[in-house]
Order: C-alpha cells, then sequence, then structure tokens
C-alpha cells in the first residue's frame, strides 16, 4: 500500500509514501493563506481511499486595520490606521482607539440586575431565616425557664424547638453535605457513600456518626463497599448546636428512624 499526497488542486503527488512513515511540511516554502491537502491511499488492487485536510499558512506579518471594517458603507474622507507586524523581537503593535468607546451594551447591564436582584433576594431569606431561628430560640428559653404548668403551651414550646433544629439542620446539610451526598441522601455509587438506610447514621450510638462529621473519613467500607473519595472534617466549621442539627437531620430523612442528639454530645466528642 501507499499514500500519495497532493497540495491544493496539483495534480502531481506533493509526495509519496509507504505508511506508516512521518512526513515533514515546510510551511515557509507556502504562499500565506488557505491550502488543502489531499492524502490518497491505494492498495495494490487499486482500491483508493481519500481524506482531505485544510490549513491556513501564517509566515508573513500581519496586517491590522484599525477604521474600516468589511462591507462598511461610508463617504467623505476616511481616516484608517494600518500597522504590519510579526513575531520577531521588536515587532510590538499596542493599537489605540481613538473613536468614542462603544456603550456597554444592554445584555450586559439586564445580566448585572438580575445577579443584583438575586443576591438581594438570597440574602433577605438568609437574613430572615436566621432572625426567625433567634427568636424562636429566645421565646423556647424563656418558658423553659419559667414555672408555667400549661400542658398546651409546654406542647407547643416542644413543636417549636424540633422545627427550629430541623431548620437549621436543613440549612447545614444544603450549604456542606449535599454536594457529595446530593438531596435525596443516596450519595454517589462508589464515590460518596448514601446517607439514606445507612447502618452508621441509623446506629442506636451515635458516636460514630458525629466523629466523621467532626473530623472527616477516608477508605471507609460502608456495606461492603469500599468509598476512597476523603470527606473533611467540619469541626472548625460547625457549632456543636450546628452539629447536632446536621446529624439529627440525617438521621431523620429520607425514611431514616434513629434516635436524637444534643450539643451535649456532639461537645463529649470534641
Amino acid at each position: 500500500m501507499k499514500i500519495e499526497i497532493y497540495l491544493d488542486d496539483d495534480s502531481k503527488p506533493y509526495k509519496v509514501i509507504e505508511p506508516p512513515e512521518n512526513i515533514k511540511i515546510n510551511s515557509k516554502e507556502l504562499s500565506d493563506g488557505r491550502h488543502r491537502l489531499r492524502f490518497c491511499a491505494v492498495e495494490k488492487d487499486g482500491v483508493t481511499s481519500e481524506r482531505e485536510v485544510e490549513f491556513i499558512v501564517s509566515n508573513g506579518p500581519s496586517i491590522a486595520l484599525h477604521g474600516i471594517r468589511n462591507n462598511d458603507v461610508v463617504s467623505g474622507e476616511v481616516s484608517i490606521l494600518a500597522n504590519a507586524y510579526s513575531s520577531r523581537i521588536g515587532d510590538e503593535f499596542e493599537p489605540v482607539r481613538i473613536e468614542t468607546p462603544l456603550p456597554i451594551p444592554t445584555w450586559a447591564w439586564v445580566l448585572c440586575l438580575i445577579i443584583f436582584s438575586w443576591a438581594v433576594g438570597y440574602l433577605t431569606w438568609e437574613y430572615g431565616a436566621r432572625e426567625s431561628l433567634l427568636s424562636n430560640s429566645s421565646i423556647s428559653s424563656g418558658i423553659n425557664s419559667g414555672t408555667s404548668s400549661n400542658s398546651d403551651n409546654k406542647d407547643q414550646l416542644s413543636k417549636n424547638d424540633s422545627s427550629d433544629v430541623s431548620v437549621l439542620g436543613e440549612q447545614v446539610y444544603g450549604n456542606y453535605c449535599a454536594s457529595c451526598h446530593q438531596s435525596n441522601g443516596e450519595g454517589l455509587p462508589g464515590v460518596f457513600p448514601p446517607l439514606k438506610n445507612s447502618e452508621v447514621v441509623l446506629a442506636d450510638d451515635a458516636s460514630e456518626h458525629i466523629d466523621i462529621v467532626l473530623n472527616g473519613l477516608k477508605d471507609k467500607e460502608i456495606s461492603g463497599v469500599n468509598y476512597s473519595a476523603p470527606m473533611p472534617g467540619f469541626a472548625a466549621q460547625l457549632s456543636n448546636e450546628e452539629v447536632a442539627a446536621v446529624v439529627n437531620h440525617e438521621r431523620l430523612q429520607w425514611g431514616n428512624s434513629a434516635k436524637k442528639i444534643t450539643s451535649k454530645n456532639v461537645a463529649e466528642k470534641r
């Protein structure tokens, strides 16, 4: 078999090789502009196959024009700044636009407005959620320290406290855990372990669960599957209350049902 190499529209082969073979083409022998190589493989029995490759040669100096563009409609005197430059040392060209700067396009303003509106909305929601959490926590503390014997008030207090912990746990999970373990708690097979129906999460003794959140984990075999992706610890980022909230969130979500823990349990593991 042989390969005939044709350059542009030449009918005579530029080179003939027996594959496989490396070839070199000196682009300096070609004029600047578009060119085409045509490779024609020829079997001994005469069967052929072709492939074409187009390329652009640019060995000469480049030309820069400012003041006129393709298909511009002009009248009167036209001022054009022209320059030619190449890759040689000393050939530098810093074009300076002398026309009035173009205005910022409308789409850029719209994009900035959308981003600004989203940021304001997010900050407002985040601030409101934290204020609500602090307010409800204060109410719970005041009622618990009092001497009221009204059972209805105590039941309502318990519900509010559980709701606050649930909100905090959901927020912490969304900020620190969901990107790996996913919002549905199913993780990524072979990469990040599932929290749904997890032996560690459902264990009566939550010590290992708390320790993993505080100090991280690597190369852990869970339910017969080895997970090599390292999990960082969050002891420096999260308070005892936040760790307790996110652990309880994981132990009570996605059909999980395990005993709750307290911030005191977390403090004992630090």
